[in-house]
């Protein structure tokens, strides 16, 4: 005689076998005769949540937490269930009830410190990884979910030893190979991220993060072809793959194909609307696309305020700075530039010549690989806060308890800058300081310029009030610069023109504008180089094509293409008689370089901040004659120039003995004028909270 089964062994087969539908019907049943059977309610709590329904499954978790408070399991339950709903915080109060009945039982630890990770609370994460590797050291991805984190708060080496650990236990997982080579390049150490990378493919080449993240790296080396064609790859596995075609829009613009990655942004963005990296990203790229309106450029600006800052909490209502026009300040600067970096050294005088009597200087650092320029600002600043790894909502919450005044957000949509940091409005004044364009947000105040790049009847718009400095850019002179050159036109024979500017600014109007200055100097020569990135036959082909369409030889332009050091870098201006600015996107840190090391530089002006400041730097410099408004004017005075060698030996003999004696490098008045700024924008408000009151 066959041995009968109970209600709950039956559903329990029934679950277990895939026909979770049937293994319901038989619990609900026995449920209306035992509605206490606790057994029979968790186990339809699990066959609710795992089909999909966890508000049906927590009421059931629930109940029986009521009666049995200390069995863990139900709480993990409990906690799956609302993690699955998106409530956190309620899910990380389960994790750590069931942690208090069984404090020792390692998988609850890893349980809890992924969904801490995952909420971007990386110390706790990191201390539960931690934990749970003190019960079980061998489990290697512990380790490794360890490394990600650890990467993700600047703790480098820690974060590479315990990739190594992980690998050290399972060496033939494609996952953990790419999980080290995360953190070997955020070390620095591309090559061996590279290899790694490459490894993981060997073991499992269908994993579409491990083309993503080999991409990534191959960025870093400037083989953009590569990168690209990993990023395909991914999205050949992935096609939903945000963060790839996000990726791949960066590589495309560095290869200087702005159509391409503008639609592989928006790509990432259809997918992933909170997508903030591809959201900047638009924004960068725009700026080098010829043909924008500043009415369509600051609508985009609007567009993508509008996207992000849906959703963010201000803490407006909870400022409680004291309006006090003349007490000490305290200035917090946001950046992730403060280190070997354009922005860093454009800034750095004013912590060198802080008056620390007025001001008190926090940073907030989202810096993952400090350099020795970081060590000066850390030594300079009077507190040094890294945000490495905390969201916008923390950074904004340090800002808070710090007291901030005044919040000066640098260069935001830039590299890995938080832009939304400000609108959670941490401080009662916000300014942008070295962005391209306006912010877009209502919540940024001021925006830091001067009267060339903004003059009186600018046609640029923005949503921030224009704070007016006597100069904008500030350079700090090159002590281990080598000597300036003389001319090579004395000892080639013909002029050589010259961009060191960023390939992604060189658009079609730029290479037609450049063909007729090559036309008007006769056997004229146009040298490019930028990092390593013109090794590229793509960027090349694009380049050459388009001089040729232009009626300029292949063998007329020269490509620099290896990386150098700094000095070597300088000391290749040494092959250049004239410097060719792009547009709209002009160069700045390249366009000091180039005078510094004795090479006039000629820009055209355009109506927008980004198109201005190439010469703004040369008004200040006493050579505006170089800065011209119509493209015909640009050849001219290129040709012109050209054909004056005894005015080009005077200018490269002068010209850094010209910019040491400038504005552009007066440091100490330069920091008293921001100053200056910081304390009228304060009065100001200091003013309206007395008028409020």
């Amino acid at each position: 005689m066959a041995e009968m089964r109970s209600p709950l062994h039956v559903a329990s087969s029934l679950f277990q076998s895939g026909k979770a539908e049937q293994a319901g019907v038989v619990l609900e049943k026995l449920l209306g005769d035992q509605p206490e059977n606790f057994e029979a309610l968790t186990l339809l709590g699990v066959i609710r949540a795992t089909s999909g329904h966890p508000d049906a499954a927590i009421p059931l978790f629930e109940k029986v937490a009521r009666v049995r408070p200390g069995d863990a399991s139900i709480h993990i339950n409990l906690a799956k269930a609302c993690e699955e709903q998106g409530r956190f915080d309620d899910a990380i109060g389960y994790y750590r009830r069931a942690l208090e009945i069984e404090p020792n039982n390692d998988a609850f630890h890893i349980n809890l410190g992924n969904l801490l990770k995952e909420n971007n609370d990386l110390m706790g994460a990191t201390a539960h990884y931690e934990r749970a590797l003190e019960i079980n050291p061998g489990n290697a991805w512990v380790h490794s979910n360890l490394g990600t984190v650890l990467v993700k708060q600047g703790l480098l080496d820690d974060a590479v030893g315990s990739h190594k650990r992980a690998l050290e236990i399972d060496s033939g997982n494609a996952l953990l190979h790419s999980n080290m080579g995360i953190a070997l390049n955020a070390q620095g150490f591309i090559d061996d991220a590279v290899v790694s990378h490459k490894r993981a493919l060997e073991i499992d080449p269908g994993i579409a993060s491990i083309h993503n993240n080999l991409g990534y790296a191959l960025e870093a080396q400037d083989r953009l072809e590569e990168a690209v064609a990993n990023y395909h790859k991914a999205l050949a596995i992935k096609p939903d793959y945000a963060v790839a075609y996000s990726n791949l829009g960066n590589a495309l613009t560095g290869l200087g194909q702005l159509e391409e990655a503008l639609a592989n942004y928006h790509k990432a963005l259809a997918i992933k609307s909170d997508c903030i990296d591809a959201g900047k990203s638009i924004l960068v790229t725009l700026l080098y696309v010829p043909g924008i309106t500043p009415k369509e450029l600051f609508a985009e600006h609007v567009r993508f305020a509008e996207n992000q800052v849906p959703g963010i909490t201000r803490l407006e209502e909870n400022l409680t700075n004291d309006p006090d026009p003349e007490r000490r300040l305290r200035i917090g600067y946001l950046s992730s530039d403060f280190r070997e970096h354009p922005v860093g050294l454009n800034v750095f005088p004013l912590f060198f010549f802080c008056d620390q009597t007025k001001f008190e200087v926090f940073c907030y650092a989202d810096v993952q690989s400090p350099d020795s320029m970081t060590e000066r600002f850390q030594a300079y600043a009077d507190h040094w806060r890294t945000i490495v790894g905390k969201s916008d909502a923390d950074v904004a919450g340090m800002m808070r308890a710090d007291g901030i005044d005044i919040q000066v957000c640098l260069a935001g949509r830039f590299d890995a800058n938080r832009p939304l940091v400000c609108v959670h409005r941490a401080a009662p004044v916000q300014v942008s300081f070295h962005d391209g364009a306006t912010s877009g947000f209502e919540d940024m105040d001021y925006w830091l310029t001067d009267n060339f790049l903004h003059p009186a009847d600018t046609k640029e718009l923005f949503t921030e009030e224009l704070l007016r400095l006597p100069v904008l850019y500030q350079f700090t002179p090159f002590e281990d610069a080598p000597a300036v050159k003389t001319l090579p036109a004395d000892h080639a024979g013909f002029i050589t023109f010259g961009s060191f500017n960023n390939p992604a600014k060189i658009n079609e109007d730029v290479i037609r504008l450049w063909a007729e200055v090559l036309k008007s100097v006769p056997d004229s020569r146009l040298r490019l180089k930028y990092r390593s990135l013109y090794g590229q036959a793509t960027l090349q082909d694009r380049l050459l094509e388009g001089f040729e369409a232009s009626g300029i030889a292949q063998d007329r332009i020269l490509f620099t293409a290896f990386r150098d050091t700094f000095k070597q870098h300088l000391g290749l201006y040494g092959e250049v008689d004239i410097a060719l600015d792009p547009f709209p996107f002009n160069g700045s840190m390249t366009t000091f370089q180039a005078l510094w090391m004795g090479v006039p530089v000629i820009s055209l002006v355009g109506e927008t901040f980004i198109s201005r400041t190439a010469g703004s730097i040369l008004h200040h410099a006493g050579l505006g004659e170089f800065a011209v408004n119509t493209p015909e004017a640009y050849v001219a005075c290129a040709r012109d120039l050209a054909e004056d060698i005894d005015r080009l030996r005077v200018l490269r003999a002068n010209l850094r003995e010209r910019m040491a004696a400038s504005p552009l490098c007066d440091a100490p008045a330069y920091a008293r004028s921001v100053e200056t700024a910081y304390w009228d924008i304060w009065r100001k408000w200091c003013a309206q909270q007395k008028s409020i009151l």
